[in-house]
């Protein structure tokens, strides 16, 4: 049985003329498809209702009579929308399913085409029995309590969107506080008799002045036994708020967290300065303690890298799980290793680079192999060709990989129009998810290679407050030191000597990534993804300082001109 993290949701939202599918019709919808907590596709159309649109039905979606009348016809968009339905094992998400499903499934019967089988997860059912009582369950008030930002509410894409951010972190605590692993049991799980636990007054009492001084910053928190050890190991954007919550009045659903605060005689906590670094950290102390009442994350695992053995006279390309300290160059991590053997073999087709595994020691008189007859190798084992030229070949199936214009993403994009302009649009979808996830890999404004060896990088994030930022020191790969910083000048020194430090000291540090540090760059890669609106990056050269702290300053002033561009509005 597939996790619920290996699974695609299919997240839809819909707005409708009024509340009968029958009678009524849609007129706007919005998919978005998410994958391992992650979102990696949506699909947007207005749809031409052939009815009149309800004034109060406009002033809730801003949607007119006028803005559907040359909007496509429910036909066209349900053709292309069976792409995301046919997905394998995915299963249909909506915050009142019933209610969406309804006018999804008539549609399709309406318009002749035969509706997907999907099963139906319900966000609303889920939220009331994964939620406490007292928090009201609309998506306007689930995405205030994670602290979502829902652009376009009662729109079908920023309702959508919204859902599915609210998906991503009910699936968290369905398997962290209940131990559903499994699209099964979270099925059956919604349709759970919902059952209410209190904290009993004593645990709070001998809790309590401890959860008086919890700061209000990230970080990680721990709940232990009297024997003080580790029972459970959370994270928080605000530690006050997150351990507090365990306190309040209401009654919580989960028999889990019950027991494991009953036992409870000691809270500690870790400030981290980011809501990044709470992620890094919980994921890394979860692993090394083990703590009875945390599951461990099931997305975590080894990854795949492409790998180009640099050392070798003639590099070749290969899948691996492993990164060492080799002088090879390694590109990811990936998702999925049938994606990254995908890639591979596009780059056998397109480049001519060793396949077989014969040393290659040139030899004028060594017999070429079949690879050559197709037109697939340069047959450096003959002599064919110099070793200068075929590390010409190698630097194209580089840049190849960092997906610039005649790159790997560019590739796809033609196949993903490839397909749709043939109407095979469950095909295009899954190149689409492809795109996704090279994106978050090779998220960048500059052209240069970017092979995890060479991934020294400085990202400068914007955080809640106008003048407050964080900066996070990548070099090959390693996130080696993280800051907060005020915009003042007072700290300009600090950074530019930090700056220095890492990137410019001279020292040539061996290049090596454990499981653990390739856990942490997958982690930094989704989160500068979903954040890198509010995101600088730059780029550095080891070779040369110059400008670096120019362009530090340059970043930090984009920001903050941004930030006050976004308040005015």
């Amino acid at each position: 049985m597939k996790s619920i993290w290996e699974i695609p949701f299919v997240v839809v939202d819909v707005e409708t003329t009024g509340g009968n599918p029958i009678n009524e019709r849609i007129i706007d919808i919005g998919c978005v498809t998410t994958v391992g907590g992650e979102i990696v596709s949506s699909y947007n159309s207005l749809v031409n209702p052939h009815q009149f649109i309800p004034p109060f039905i406009s002033k809730m979606t801003g949607i007119s009579n006028e803005m559907v009348f040359n909007a496509s016809e429910a036909e066209e968009v349900f053709n292309e929308l069976r792409t995301y339905f046919q997905q394998n094992d995915a299963v249909f998400v909506a915050h009142n399913a019933q209610f969406d499903w309804a006018f999804v499934l008539n549609t399709f019967l309406r318009c002749n085409i035969d509706p997907p089988e999907l099963k139906r997860l319900c966000t609303l059912k889920l939220s009331r029995r994964l939620l406490k009582k007292n928090l009201k369950k609309n998506v306007g008030s689930l995405a205030n309590y994670f602290n979502i930002t829902v652009n376009g509410r009662h729109r079908a894409l920023g309702d959508a969107l919204a859902t599915a951010q609210i998906l991503i972190e009910l699936l968290d605590i369905a398997e962290k506080e209940h131990n559903i692993s499994t699209v099964d049991e979270l099925l059956k799980f919604q349709n759970k008799k919902i059952t209410n636990f209190k904290t009993p007054l004593n645990v709070f009492k001998r809790l309590e002045s401890q959860l008086q001084n919890l700061p209000s910053s990230p970080g990680v928190y721990y709940f232990l036994d009297k024997f003080k050890n580790i029972l459970y190991i959370g994270k928080a954007k605000s530690l006050k708020d997150r351990v507090n919550s365990y306190f309040n009045k209401e009654p919580y659903t989960s028999r889990k967290i019950s027991e494991m605060l009953k036992l409870s005689h000691f809270i500690l906590w870790e400030e981290t300065g980011t809501e990044l670094m709470a992620l890094i950290k919980e994921s890394a102390k979860i692993k090394e303690i083990k703590p009875p009442y945390n599951t461990l994350d099931k997305r975590e695992r080894s990854f795949p890298f492409i790998k180009l053995t640099m050392a070798d006279k003639f590099p070749r390309i290969e899948l691996t799980f492993e990164i060492k300290d080799d002088s090879a160059e390694y590109f990811g991590p990936f998702s999925s290793s049938e994606f990254v053997k995908q890639i591979v073999e596009s780059i056998n087709k397109r480049y001519k680079l060793i396949k077989c595994d014969n040393p290659a020691s040139p030899e004028i008189d060594y017999r070429t192999c079949f690879y050559f007859q197709i037109q697939r190798c340069y047959a450096p084992c003959s002599s064919i060709i110099t070793r200068e030229e075929y590390l010409e070949e190698v630097n194209k199936v580089k840049y190849f990989l960092g997906g610039f214009s005649d790159g790997i993403v560019k590739q796809l994009e033609n196949k993903m129009l490839d397909y749709s302009e043939n109407l095979d649009f469950e095909k295009a979808t899954i190149v689409k998810n492809q795109i996704t996830e090279l994106k978050k890999l090779f998220l960048k404004k500059n052209l240069f290679p970017v092979s995890v060896n060479n991934s020294n990088i400085i990202i400068i994030h914007k955080s809640d407050h106008l003048q407050k930022f964080d900066c996070l020191f990548i070099k090959h790969g390693k996130l080696v030191e993280q800051i907060n910083f005020n915009n003042s000048y007072q700290q300009n020194d600090t950074i530019h000597s930090l700056i220095n430090r890492i990137y410019f000291n001279g020292q040539n540090n061996k290049f090596k990534l454990n499981r653990q540090e390739s856990n942490e760059l997958r982690i930094i890669n989704s989160w500068v993804y979903r954040n890198q609106s509010d995101c600088e990056f730059i780029y550095i050269d080891e070779n040369s300082s110059e400008f670096t702290f120019n362009q530090f300053k340059e970043k930090v002033s984009l920001l903050l001109k941004t930030t006050e561009e976004n308040t005015e509005h």
